[in-house]
């Protein structure tokens, strides 16, 4: 998980210790992790919760040695072809799998025929998606997708906004067959992909399937609330989709945001965590599936640092005389703090320049851990005891740890985006 202090490892495994007796008050059976982090692993160790791993990115390139891979399985008891042949050859292939999360852009339908039945992998990566398949056919693993509904609406203003959701009046019909939601139609059109290429039975993992709560005009709690109101009663009753019904395994995504991610794809990457950085919920939800609008169990005992802020000092400039000293402060604290949420659409993006400037302020202070020189920004800015949150726009205060001195801003679990996963059970 990507943030913009360094985790210490006695706080990662404190949070893991308490976070895992949250896990089973809200009813979370199966967690998803970036990497295998030992203290992680220990933390969750005799849980009896499954786990679903990642081999991080920078360690994929070194896995193209065979003996690479057969070193980390050895570490850790656990590219695709040597970590599944590692796996097997340490007796442990029947029961850990290796598997390559894609995207949904890996396959779509015709433009003429524009229905889940047409699906077909895409024609460029045709021959690598179908070596990709038939192994993971050999080896019995399954096939993991990320769905997310939300980046339809975000890369098209054309999309029918209510098709994303689970609740709306817009329907695809195919063939006789009717889509109330692109959730559905978008698994069926992979479930139509792997048949084409004789592997219509294969298992499909939705590997990250979630809704962001800021960074756009379409990422916001109530539509996150909406999305997951619809998506988790339908996953508890095992309702699956029209060419799939029955038992679908859904990882959500994700945990707690993440303040550091790239913001490439768009400022909503770095908030889609259905807790905030300090571990409490966003907004309701039933994790047992049942649609009883209730609040998920937080994190315990939260530590904060003093309630301070800092923010532009009115008194320091005068904004026509000195706007690139202003501006040049701005983009320093926000290169090294997160400012996503003053983006158009955001939770702050209403903000006049005053309170941009006092919101870039205060990230960079509360990630400084409200050093007092870390509210300078050359005499422009003041720390003030008084919150200067505005209407939605929260203006957050750091987490401490009182028992080492060290701070972090969010936490280190994640439900996340990861390049190759390993499934197996937590002993």
């Amino acid at each position: 998980m990507k943030h913009h202090l360094p985790l210490h490892h006695h706080i990662l495994l404190i949070f893991l210790l308490q976070q895992r007796l949250r896990l089973g008050n809200n009813n979370v059976q199966k967690v998803k992790l970036f990497d295998a982090d030992t203290n992680t692993m220990v933390a969750l160790a005799g849980s009896g919760i499954e786990v679903m791993v990642a081999i991080p990115n920078d360690q994929l390139k070194a896995m193209g040695s065979y003996n690479r891979a057969k070193d980390w399985v050895r570490r850790n008891i656990t590219p695709l072809f040597n970590i599944q042949k590692a796996l097997n050859e340490a007796g442990v292939g029947d029961f850990i799998k290796a598997t390559v999360p894609s995207n949904a852009d890996v396959y779509s339908s015709p433009p003429d025929n524009p229905v889940p039945s047409a699906g077909t992998f895409r024609q460029d990566i045709y021959e690598e998606m179908r070596l990709i398949v038939n192994f993971l056919a050999h080896n019995k693993a399954p096939f993991t997708v990320n769905i997310y509904p939300f980046l339809s609406l975000y890369l098209s203003s054309d999309f029918p906004f209510d098709y994303a959701f689970f609740n709306g009046q817009n329907t695809v019909n195919d063939n006789g067959v009717v889509y109330t939601n692109v959730f559905d139609a978008n698994f069926d059109t992979l479930l139509a992909s792997l048949k084409e290429l004789g592997h219509g039975d294969m298992t499909v993992i939705v590997g990250e399937v979630g809704w962001p709560t800021d960074g756009d005009k379409n990422a916001n709690i109530p539509n996150a609330e909406r999305f997951y109101a619809g998506l988790l009663p339908k996953l508890a009753a095992n309702r699956g989709t029209p060419m799939r019904p029955g038992y679908i395994e859904v990882y959500l995504f994700g945990f707690i945001d993440e303040d550091a991610k790239s913001i490439a794809p768009g400022n909503f990457e770095r908030h889609w965590g259905i807790f905030k950085y300090d571990g409490q919920p966003k907004f309701p939800a039933d994790l047992s599936g049942e649609g009883q609008k209730k609040a998920l169990t937080g994190a315990q005992n939260v530590q904060y640092l003093q309630s301070q802020w800092c923010m532009l000092n009115p008194n320091a400039i005068s904004f026509s005389n000195s706007t690139n000293q202003l501006g040049d402060n701005v983009n320093y604290a926000c290169t090294f703090s997160d400012c996503t949420a003053l983006g158009y659409g955001s939770s702050c993006g209403n903000l006049d320049e005053v309170g941009n400037a006092s919101y870039a302020f205060n990230m960079y202070f509360q990630v400084q851990n409200q050093k007092a020189e870390a509210c300078d920004f050359e005499g422009l800015a003041m720390i003030t005891t008084r919150n200067i949150s505005r209407d939605q726009c929260n203006f957050p205060i750091q987490i401490g740890d009182p028992t080492s001195g060290h701070c972090m801003y969010g936490s280190s679990v994640r439900f996340g985006l990861v390049s190759m996963l390993l499934l197996f059970i937590a002993l």
